[in-house]
């Protein structure tokens, strides 16, 4: 078995799950341990029959969650199915936003963690990835280590991810707004320093904001397909050959360079893949909004943002639970409380047994 290549943790476990269907069935296995974990085999593809294994525990989750993950996985007409990736497409919900609903993992641990706390879990033979559903917005933000570390540093850690999350949405969009319609909000200095850095740019900012930005992606994904010995050397070359080379021949702002360089090192702490992918689109549309209105054109696409996403739902779980609607969730923290204050699992999912310890679970303080 192999280490995790894309959720590197520090204190927990060192394995990944693998292609065969078999080789994963077991490591959820041995890591459960318990009779009343099920596994349904199910097939899917009307050519291939590829084969999937659904994961719950019995006496934990809601039985109408299971029933509904069921019924679209067997009612599938397709050909062929070769992916965790394109099953995750073909059974979730669609949504405007194109937001990630349901969390796709490496990790047999973070599965797990999830089954217990009773959520659906679903395998794709030939695909070294697990399929846990339903997810809401907390889970993107989060990480497989948050429960491995002390509350206040997993918490911090967490309002890292949430402001890289902000930054990586609305930075660029900021900056544009700023320099084009709010120049009275900066500092003199400031102000003077970005108009003597743009005295030499031929291009308007808006131009200038979207060379950079897909620069950017460009080097990224160049990282990404390039052999893996090459693949820091086109990064660097990239990041600091060309930047550099821009910034002399009078093409682009050093201040600006700065502003997306923050930008993309905010979008690799999202620890979800699909999410960060999902920001990273999303931000081009603030990027407009802010050349065009200004911050009245970024708070209204922020509304509008946040409506859709609050209109999601992923398996009939509000995507923003927690946020809205404004009911106490227990058990969904966005910030989590000290390990022996975890006694519920999350009650949007209603599942079967809401306590998982008991309210004083360090009998050796507390007799």
């Amino acid at each position: 078995m192999d280490k995790p290549a894309n959720e590197i943790v520090i204190k927990g476990p060192h394995e990944a799950f693998v292609e065969n269907l078999r080789t994963n069935t077991s490591l959820i296995r041995r890591i459960v341990n318990n009779e009343n974990l099920v596994i349904e085999n199910i097939e899917i593809g009307e050519i291939t029959k590829t084969k999937c294994a659904l994961f719950y525990i019995g006496n934990v989750t809601n039985s109408d969650l299971v029933a509904e993950v069921k019924y679209r996985l067997n009612n599938l007409s397709v050909d062929s199915l070769l992916s965790a990736g394109q099953l995750e497409q073909l059974i979730s919900d669609t949504n405007y936003l194109n937001v990630p609903q349901i969390i796709s993992t490496e990790r047999p641990d973070k599965a797990v963690a999830h089954l217990l706390n009773g959520r659906v879990v679903v395998i794709v033979n030939g695909s070294p990835y697990a399929l846990i559903m339903p997810g809401v917005l907390k889970d993107f933000l989060g990480s497989p280590d948050d429960k491995n570390l002390k509350g206040i540093f997993s918490n911090f850690l967490k309002g890292i991810r949430l402001l890289s999350a902000f930054i990586t949405l609305l930075l660029p969009g900021l900056y544009i707004a700023i320099t084009s319609f709010h120049q009275e909000i900066l500092p003199t200095e400031l102000l003077f320093s970005i108009l003597a850095s743009r005295q030499n740019v031929p291009f308007p900012v808006i131009l200038e904001i979207l060379l950079l930005e897909i620069s950017f992606e460009l080097i990224r994904e160049a990282g990404l397909r390039v052999p893996s010995p090459i693949g820091p050397t086109i990064g660097i070359v990239g990041a600091l050959v060309l930047g550099q080379a821009a910034v002399s021949a009078g093409i682009v702002s050093p201040i600006l360079i700065i502003v997306v360089a923050i930008t993309g090192i905010a979008s690799f702490a999202i620890p979800d893949f699909s999410f960060g992918f999902h920001l990273r689109v999303s931000r081009f549309i603030f990027i407009f909004l802010g050349w065009i209105c200004g911050f009245l054109g970024i708070a209204l696409g922020f509304f509008v943002y946040m409506t859709l996403m609050a209109d999601t739902k992923s398996f009939g779980v509000p995507y923003t639970i927690g946020i809205t609607p404004l009911e106490k969730v227990k058990g969904n923290d966005y910030f989590l409380p000290p390990i022996w204050k975890r006694e519920f699992r999350a009650t949007f999912l209603n599942p079967k047994r809401e306590k998982k310890q008991k309210h004083i679970s360090m009998n050796w303080k507390y007799k």
